[in-house]
């Protein structure tokens, strides 16, 4: 997100804030006059240190980057000493390199400085505010204050929308950044709202039934799969399987990889909390999961030549489900299959080995993020104290942890047992040597989680006093 902000300051500055080329020619015609010599000088400076700055940028070297920032803007202090709007972007800028390198108090500050002079010189719906509104709410999540960055970005929306209608493409990232701000706080149906959005402006561009929405019905349900709403990707990705169908045919190969998402959300749904319904239970999921991949698999196998990394990329989910199902020899013949499948040619090592070279954690009960268990409903401003707890543990043939211990944490004891308990429970696509699984030891996984020793003993927090201003009021501030 934050290199989405630089190319935002980026195009800004470039469209108008160097004119370089109006100065040169000047010099051309008259370069004795030493007012223009003098002008000139200042003006490549500038521009020595503008160019100084994105390439520090582009080095991820954003500390670096903050003197050059800063000389861009007293630079054209001293040139547009008539023009407070010409500050806008270098403001911005020097905010970006800010955010960048951390200092969050030096970026709002300049956040909100260019929103102030874009307010008074060109008003409160100029296009111009979205960079820096942007920004500003970057720097409050990145301070901890999801509630102040929506608030930005809400805004910005608004200002996309006035200027550029409901349907425009631009406003993309600003949703992404709702997104990732309702989600900060919990809120997931305000989340989803975003996301979901996006969809619904590109059927209103090319069609509901468009091969065009294919990325964008595929990119909704990668945004339901990360946040565990399986039903709701699987929709999405049946969609995509009939646009496909509908356009290529029913056999296709394009149909492999909807198919394969299809019957992976059957198998993460039945991983899930347990359900009373005994058509969303494990009992009817994986089996449906299964004949999902019966279904790709004959897709791949009916092709005039069949790519054997697709038929490969089918039987591994066939070995990852029947493992996860409980039928091991069913998984040990699938991934057998799909060990041959690879080994016909050198150039599928890498593929083969992507899949086997190392165990592959196929489920576990995550282990606790908080402690204690109440810390998960602080507020986001409330700052955990971080903790660790790292386990070494070996995996045998069949996928399961045989042995788990702890070898390292901080502080000692806090969620030890918790960790070891989710190692213990997890389980593995096993590794394999010459088409066989093996057990592997050495295995190591470090769990970080947050931990607020006397959160249980504090007060509850004040829900107006959750979210502070980064920056404090003047000392000689009055009421």
């Amino acid at each position: 997100m934050l290199r989405s902000v630089i190319g935002l300051v980026v195009a800004v500055a470039c469209v108008g804030a160097l004119p370089l080329n109006s100065t040169a020619s000047a010099l051309e015609h008259d370069s004795s006059a030493p007012e223009q010599l003098s002008e000139t000088t200042v003006e490549d400076r500038r521009s020595a240190a503008y160019q100084r700055m994105l390439r520090l940028l582009e080095e991820d070297r954003p500390a670096d980057a903050v003197p050059a920032a800063f000389e861009v803007l007293e630079l054209t202090r001293e040139l547009e000493a008539d023009d407070e709007a010409a500050l806008v972007t270098p403001l911005t800028n020097l905010a970006t390199a800010q955010l960048r390198a951390g200092d969050l108090l030096a970026a709002e500050g300049n956040y909100s400085a260019a929103v102030a002079l874009v307010e008074q010189h060109a008003g409160i719906v100029s296009p111009r505010l979205i960079t820096p509104l942007t920004g500003l709410a970057q720097t409050y999540m990145r301070a901890g204050q999801p509630a102040r960055a929506a608030e930005n970005y809400e805004r910005a929306l608004h200002v996309n929308h006035v200027n550029d209608g409901f349907y425009n493409l631009e406003q993309f990232p600003l949703r992404d950044g709702l997104t990732e701000s309702y989600l900060a706080q919990k809120d997931l149906d305000k989340a989803n709202f975003h996301q979901a959005a996006q969809l619904q402006i590109m059927e209103h561009r090319v069609g509901k039934e468009s091969p065009e929405l294919l990325p964008a019905l595929s990119r909704l349900a990668d945004w339901y799969e990360r946040t565990g709403q399986m039903y709701s990707a699987r929709l999405l990705h049946q969609d995509t399987a009939r646009l496909i169908s509908a356009s290529k045919g029913e056999n296709d190969p394009a149909l492999v990889e909807p198919l394969i998402a299809i019957a992976a959300s059957y198998r993460q749904q039945a991983l899930q909390a347990p359900t009373a319904d005994p058509m969303q239970g494990p009992e009817a999921l994986l089996p449906m999961s299964s004949v999902v991949l019966r279904k790709a698999l004959g897709i791949v196998d009916r092709q005039p030549a069949p790519d054997p990394l697709q038929r490969a990329r089918v039987l591994v989910e066939f070995g990852d489900l029947y493992l996860i199902w409980g039928k091991r020899n069913s998984s040990a013949e699938a991934y057998a299959d799909a060990w041959r499948a690879l080994s016909g040619d050198e150039a599928h090592t890498g593929q083969r080995d992507g899949y086997f070279a190392k165990p592959v954690r196929l489920y576990w009960t995550p282990a606790p993020q908080t402690y204690p268990a109440s810390a998960a409903g602080l507020p986001a401003s409330i700052k955990l104290e971080p903790g660790y707890v790292v386990v070494n543990f070996s995996v045998d043939a069949t996928g399961r942890v045989s042995s788990a211990e702890v070898v390292e944490s901080d502080p000692a004891g806090l969620l030890d047992k918790s960790v070891v308990n989710a190692v213990r429970r997890s389980l593995y696509r096993p590794r394999h040597v010459d088409g066989a699984a093996v057990a592997t030891e050495g295995l190591s996984l470090r769990h970080e989680y947050g931990y607020r020793i006397e959160a249980e003993a504090a007060p509850p927090p004040d829900p107006e006093k959750d979210e502070k201003p980064l920056t404090q009021p003047d000392s000689d501030s009055r009421n």
